[in-house]
């Protein structure tokens, strides 16, 4: 019953907008919180409606500094609002303050993503707890309540293909939908339109007045940090062939947790590796149906892998690029530092990560098997970031 009232209240927030006689744009706010595993950030949207649908804009990303992840709360749940939830209510407080824009016309989400999956599996009371203390730290502080729930993977994939179809205006009429490609650091999303409904991972949705049948999944454990470990693991950190080797010793910028100092970067046996871990998620079996075959978008991790290594205009050329810059004595020095830049953490994982985005892409036995051609991987949209949030938001004021 609460669900189903939080449901209601997320479309009539969004839907009172079509009853509006004033011909000018009418706005609505909407604060919509990323509970990822790592910690929160508030997405505030602006929605209005004009002659051609719902508009959206990200208005502003509210972070808190140091926050943690709602299911790092299991041993002590009641903390969960006024530790985790409250700091971000503050900002968004500041911000609303500043403009002079009543909490109480703001309704606030609260949806979670991996880290509270895999609580929900193991300690489903405790979850529970969880969100009925975030919900009384956002009505303790004059907002309204909207959904607080943790959103499956493959409704993940969903909104993710929405919004970066909505920021490219393909669903106007006369435009095709691009399919998508998402890894984060747990997880790896695909979607993308298809005619096949009765495929067990198929969604139908309403968007702008057109409905779409999309496939959408998520693969929990083949985000490039889950599939680093899963590497390192079967080949031992010892002359690990999927990083650079640093026999002169010269530190990183930032070592990442996981990282290996020094390693004997081989391609060949790197991308084995990673075949391998690919190779247990089944991938191929899972995804591929009609549709398959159009162009798709790349997000995340697919972005910054292409972008970092400078084959963004050129992603088949990936492979060559690691094979180029990553293997040799001392190739951490000489070349990944002037190509990556040492300042940055990711860069000692940047060999490692890319050959895994390589081999998810491009492999056409284990991964996707796209062509160079057909993955677009992009940071920005039309000057804005990519966000899940926002497609959930379209496809809800759409229901």
């Amino acid at each position: 019953m609460i669900r189903l009232r939080n449901h209601l209240i997320v479309i009539a927030s969004l839907l009172f907008l079509t009853a509006c006689a004033d011909p000018s744009p009418t706005l609505s706010y909407r604060a919509v919180v990323d509970a990822g595993s790592s910690g929160s950030r508030i997405h505030l949207y602006q929605a209005s409606r004009n002659s051609e649908g719902m508009v959206i804009t990200d208005v502003a990303q509210l972070e808190s500094a140091g926050g943690d992840g709602l299911s790092s709360y299991q041993a002590q749940s009641e903390q969960a609002g006024p530790q985790a939830m409250q700091p971000l209510l503050q900002a968004l407080n500041d911000w609303l303050l500043a403009r002079r824009i009543g909490r109480d016309t703001v309704p606030v989400d609260v949806l979670a993503t991996a880290g509270m999956r895999l609580l929900e599996q193991n300690d489903a009371p405790a979850a529970q707890a969880i969100y009925r203390s975030v919900r009384r730290a956002i009505l303790g502080n004059g907002y309204r309540a909207g959904e607080l729930r943790t959103i499956s993977g493959d409704e993940e994939g969903l909104y993710a293909w929405a919004d970066v179809n909505y920021l490219h205006g393909n669903f106007q009429p006369g435009h095709r939908t691009a399919g998508l490609v998402e890894v984060g650091g747990a997880s790896a999303q695909v979607a993308y339109e298809t005619s096949q409904r009765d495929h067990p991972h198929a969604r139908a949705v309403t968007i702008a007045g057109t409905s779409y049948t999309v496939l959408s999944v998520s693969f929990l454990g083949l985000g490039q940090n889950e599939a680093r470990k899963a590497m390192i693991l079967a080949s031992g950190p010892k002359d690990n062939p999927c990083y650079p080797n640093n026999d002169r010793g010269s530190p990183p910028g930032g070592l990442d947790a996981g990282a290996i100092l020094s390693g004997n970067y081989r391609y060949g046996r790197c991308e084995d590796l990673y075949q391998t871990v690919v190779s247990a998620f089944q991938v191929r079996d899972k995804v591929i149906a009609a549709g398959f075959g159009g162009d798709f978008i790349g997000i995340a991790s697919v972005y910054h892998a292409l972008n970092n290594w400078h084959v963004l205009d050129r992603p088949s050329m990936l492979s060559q690029m690691l094979e180029r810059q990553c293997g040799g004595t001392d190739a951490w020095s000489l070349k990944v530092v002037p190509a990556q830049g040492g300042t940055s953490g990711f860069a000692q994982t940047a060999c490692a990560n890319g050959t895994f985005i390589n081999t998810l892409l491009f492999d056409p036995r284990y991964g996707l098997g796209l062509s160079g051609e057909r993955i677009h991987a992009v940071g920005q949209i039309n000057g804005q970031s990519p966000s899940w949030t926002r497609g959930y938001l379209l496809i809800g004021a759409s229901r």
